[in-house]
């Protein structure tokens, strides 16, 4: 069965104004002294998940399973009364790396990790606990964080890139998906949902799980042995407890380009165009579902703030800065670009050869100066899903070649079952870059 994984690049436009509320607790990059105490926090709180029954809503497990868990456990002693799909728990098995989910990746994602901070706040007794982040953009925060590189904490977990858990840098293969330059050129929400979901956070989660080259690693969650590691599975990665920080640091640079130039929310209609359900617990263990409306609004009434991020928010309060607003889809143009791939190999390209594709309709936009947003969408097959990941270029009639994006695989093959399993819940919506 061919799997469809479609890219988009952009170019786009328009403006309006918004606020942000005050920030009540500070997100602190996870490599610096000022997040030891949080990281600290953040152990006591996993330590008592950790000793919950599967069953308890506080749990390490239960929080792990809210995103996402294997579709059959044949014998599952972390939680014996899940075996399949029927014995799916309130609010399991939720996040959007399934059909008809993707615009919906940042959003859900904010509010997972934000309903999980309460829960650790108050588990671990410190009243201004924020979650950490890993600022691994940063070439000098490129080594795992201390903390969970320590067998002793709860923190530590053995089923990921060997390399890291030894506090080695990521290697510098890696430096492209990490490039984040074209990413904060994104002036159109659903794309910039889109890049960033592919790389860097699909990037550095099959990263993270670690290529074993041909090696098996015993999968807690899976209760079989694995290729990768915890993270590079969808099924698994809300298992490990880097899971939380790395997420924190996607939240961390959408914000970032929200506050940017070219920042822009979505809108309401579109998330709406595309259910998806909104469940989590709150730190009283009290079952929280939001509507479509109701999930937007807290969305953008968060109640912390990064560290970095500072004096955007005073140029937010001041009237500064004007936050751009969603596009008219009327407005967004499409090229289509078709290739197949047979296996994917470290620093594959794969090359748009504008030439070839500048009589195709509506290709002259990328030309001149026009109020349209110009999507080329790259689909790309495979009957297998690859382990790394391609460069995307493009090359200009004069052979110049520009390097657009990357394109990564992580969740390709949950998303297939995903369609199975979630397709009342809408129509499928494959990965892009």
């Amino acid at each position: 069965m061919k799997i469809l994984l479609k890219s988009f690049l952009f170019i786009t436009l328009i403006v309006s104004i918004t606020t942000v509320q005050a920030s009540q607790y500070l997100r602190k990059n996870a490599s610096t002294d000022a997040a030891k105490e949080d990281l600290k926090a953040l152990d006591v709180a996993l330590k008592k998940m950790k000793a919950m029954g599967c069953s308890e809503p506080f749990s390490w497990y239960y929080q792990g399973a809210t995103h996402s868990i294997p579709d059959k456990i044949d014998k599952n002693p972390l939680c014996p009364s899940y075996t399949n799909k029927k014995d799916l728990k309130w609010a399991w098995d939720t996040c959007t790396h399934q059909d008809g989910s993707e615009i919906h990746f940042l959003l859900w994602h904010r509010l997972y990790i934000a309903h999980f901070e309460k829960i650790v706040r108050k588990l671990s007794g410190k009243s201004d606990f924020a979650l950490p982040y890993w600022n691994y953009i940063d070439p000098s925060n490129r080594v795992m964080p201390a903390d969970f590189r320590e067998s002793s904490t709860a923190l530590f977990e053995t089923s990921r890139l060997p390399s890291l858990n030894n506090g080695n840098k990521i290697e510098s293969f890696m430096d492209n998906n990490l490039n984040i330059n074209n990413l904060m050129k994104n002036r159109v929400f659903s794309v910039f949902n889109r890049n960033i979901d592919s790389a860097p956070h699909g990037a550095m989660h099959a990263y993270i799980g670690g290529d074993y080259e041909g090696k098996e690693m015993w999968n807690p969650i899976f209760q079989s042995d694995k290729n990768y590691g915890l993270m590079a599975h969808v099924p698994s990665a809300g298992f490990d407890p880097i899971f939380w920080l790395h997420h924190s640091n996607i939240d961390f640079l959408w914000q970032a380009w929200e506050l940017s130039p070219n920042g822009k929310r979505p809108s309401l209609d579109e998330l709406k165009a595309a259910p998806w359900p909104y469940k989590f617990f709150d730190e009283n263990g009290v079952k929280v579902e939001y509507t479509i409306e109701e999930a937007y609004q807290a969305a953008f009434k968060i109640d912390y703030q990064y560290d970095q991020l500072q004096s955007a928010i005073e140029a937010f309060d001041s009237g500064e800065h004007k936050l751009l607003v969603s596009e008219n889809t009327q407005q967004v143009k499409k090229l289509i670009w078709q290739q197949s791939i047979e296996k994917a190999t470290k620093n594959n390209k794969l090359v748009i050869d504008t030439p070839k594709i500048q009589n195709q309709k509506n290709m002259e936009l990328m030309l001149l100066d026009r109020p349209e947003a110009l999507v080329i969408e790259v689909t790309v097959s495979f009957e297998s899903q690859p382990k790394d990941t391609y460069n995307v270029f493009i090359v200009d009639g004069s052979g110049n070649k520009t390097l657009t994006g990357v394109m990564t695989f992580f969740g390709a093959d949950h998303h297939m079952q995903g369609h199975k399993n979630h397709q009342s819940l809408g129509k499928k919506n494959s990965p892009m870059i």
